[in-house]
């Protein structure tokens, strides 16, 4: 009876609820049955954030499948190397040297007397890690006094020629392309120091003799090998060859005797002596302590620097000459020559110089020179200046008046008085011009092209482009020989092939070796 009971109770029950709900609701019916009397905007809320869900879940799927690309490596089959042409330019701007800096790029107008391509990137000024490689651009500056002196142009005024110059990277590039160089001279400076470091021993040195010359002379070589990668601004702590330099000055103070001079007493000392030598090498270790700034090499460039003041040069305090090839002998203008560049690089290098070297080197240019009415041409008078005292070396007066008028250019002397000289000399020794060695005279064309380069003009446009065609056409290529240059012409049997390369790669380094003393 019980059972009954619930069984009747149960009927009831399903009938009431089916009496609750009509016949034919679903659950969206019954939804809305539910949500009918609510208000507009909790229905529409409820509404958005349902459909902001299916968008979020969209978005992360489309992601997920971007993130899971496969990526398909494959091994290229490696090209054959271009053949070797020894008719194109060598290219060193496609391969510049990585250098970190923060010195802001150098605005100067370029000028050029050949098609260059304009970078695409922002190069530092000089491309070095460190700013005094380049040297204290304050020691010469555009020269404001006539015959005063160097002791009063040297030292004085800011970013003038007897700074180091901006020598590697943007800079170099900028002043070669600005002072009429270009792709061709940067190729084969690039070419030529590469030569030299492929030939320099493992001690430091170059050996002359190896390489073509008749006698040796290695410590003037090794000096002028030191020179031309200084010049391109490799120094003892950067640049690619800064090993090569590391060496070469590490052998030029081993040559160091007590009382300063540098010379390796077993070279051919004949009547040349040690002045050429201690000169040049002199001045590679000045130039190398101002821009490596290495404390061994800056007391030995001290050093050095003492002996050409106090030992080798001619008279003593206020009576001071000049220089020969043998301590305290009657000077000549050739010698002195280079030992008025070397006491000049020391004096930008920071090392100490006693002020009566210079005065005496005025004296000599003084005592050598002799005026010449007409003789620059449309240019007026020239100075011309003689060997020695009473003996003016005719045949080599083209020689002797470019080394006088350079050593007059860093002495202080204005550019308009100088003018008549370089004519003259341009018209007796005439332009670079490479014949197959008959006129080939690399001593000249050192000191004519610093020189002409400083005055600037049409002379110097005259003058770079012979250069340019001489060199940059007569450089070896290909084989063994690769960019150097063969020892042809005058005085190349002293210094052989070293010496040769060395000294030309030198007057393709000009446009940044020295920043410009007067201002074009």
């Amino acid at each position: 009876m019980a059972r009954n009971e619930e069984f009747v109770e149960e009927e009831l029950l399903d009938e009431e609820l089916e009496e609750e709900a009509p016949a034919g609701e679903g659950f969206f019916d019954s939804l809305s049955s539910q949500f009918g009397s609510a208000p507009w905007w909790v229905i529409s809320g409820a509404f958005h954030a349902l459909l902001l869900l299916l968008l979020t879940l969209i978005g992360m799927a489309i992601y997920r499948a971007q993130t899971n690309d496969v990526v398909i490596t494959t091994d290229l089959e490696k090209s054959k190397p271009p053949e070797y042409d020894e008719k194109k330019p060598r290219d060193v701007f496609k391969n510049p040297v990585p250098i970190d800096s923060d010195m802001p790029p150098v605005e100067n107008p370029v000028v050029t007397h050949e098609e260059v391509e304009i970078a695409d990137h922002v190069e530092t000024e000089n491309d070095m890690d460190m700013a005094t490689a380049k040297g204290d651009e304050a020691a010469i500056s555009d020269v404001p006094l006539g015959g005063v002196g160097t002791v009063a142009a040297i030292g004085l005024g800011g970013g003038g020629g007897g700074a180091f110059g901006h020598r590697l990277g943007g800079g170099r590039r900028r002043l070669a392309t600005r002072g009429g160089g270009g792709r061709a001279t940067e190729s084969a400076v690039d070419a030529a120091l590469k030569w030299l470091a492929e030939h320099q021993e493992a001690d430091g040195h170059w050996d002359a003799m190896k390489y073509g010359s008749s006698q040796k002379t290695d410590s003037a070589c090794t000096g002028l090998a030191l020179l031309a990668f200084l010049g391109a601004g490799h120094t003892e702590k950067v640049g690619k060859y800064k090993d090569n330099v590391r060496r070469a000055v590490g052998w030029l103070i081993s040559k160091q005797q007590a009382n300063g001079l540098v010379f390796d007493s077993t070279d051919a000392g004949g009547h040349r002596g040690v002045g050429y030598p201690h000169s040049i090498c002199g001045m590679a270790l000045a130039e190398a302590s101002g821009m490596g700034r290495v404390p061994e090499t800056k007391a030995a460039a001290q050093k050095a620097i003492d002996y050409t003041c106090n030992v080798h040069q001619q008279g003593d305090g206020s009576d001071k000459g000049a220089w020969r090839y043998s301590a305290k002998s009657e000077p000549d203008t050739s010698v002195t020559g280079w030992f008025i560049m070397q006491l000049k690089s020391a004096k930008v290098a920071g090392l100490g110089v006693d002020a009566a070297s210079f005065e005496g080197a005025i004296k000599w240019l003084d005592a050598v020179e002799h005026k010449v009415e007409g003789g620059g041409g449309e240019y007026g008078p020239a100075s011309v200046y003689w060997y020695q005292k009473t003996n003016p070396h005719e045949h080599t007066q083209h020689r002797l008046t470019a080394i006088g008028t350079l050593g007059r250019q860093f002495l202080g002397w204005k550019k308009e008085d100088l003018e008549g000289s370089v004519r003259w000399f341009m018209n007796k020794g005439g332009v670079p011009k490479w014949d197959g060695g008959g006129s080939v005279d690399l001593y000249f064309w050192y000191y004519g092209t610093l020189c002409v380069f400083q005055q600037g003009g049409d002379m110097w446009k005259q003058w770079n482009d012979s250069m340019k065609s001489a060199l940059c056409d007569n450089q070896r290529k290909g084989g063994d020989e690769d960019g150097s240059w063969d020892p042809v012409g005058a005085y190349a049997n002293e210094w052989g092939r070293v010496g040769q390369t060395a000294l030309c790669c030198l007057c393709l380094e000009v446009y940044y070796r020295y920043l410009p003393l007067y201002k074009q």
